[in-house]
């Protein structure tokens, strides 16, 4: 996890579930308010499962292709959304 002030990045290119359901928890447990978190991955279950646990959570999600077989997922808080436990 790269944290920066606007945005964390998250690369888990590589990992399968459940390593980007944990990072992505991790990272929006981390968030400070307002902040961002972009997950770059290669696995496409991933897509579903991070979005399913973001929207949950309160975070809007934005998925682009990168190539295709690359996605970035962005998560954007909602109204000061963050996972406390």
């Amino acid at each position: 996890m790269s944290p920066s002030p606007d945005i964390i990045t998250v690369d888990v290119r590589g990992e399968i579930c459940p390593v980007p359901l944990i990072k992505a928890t991790e990272a929006m447990k981390a968030a400070s308010p307002g902040q961002n978190i972009a997950m770059l991955t290669d696995f496409p279950p991933a897509i579903l499962v991070v979005t399913n646990a973001a929207i949950k959570n309160g975070w809007d999600v934005k998925i682009e292709s990168m190539t295709t077989s690359e996605w970035k997922i962005t998560l954007v808080p909602i109204g000061g959304a963050s996972i406390t436990s």
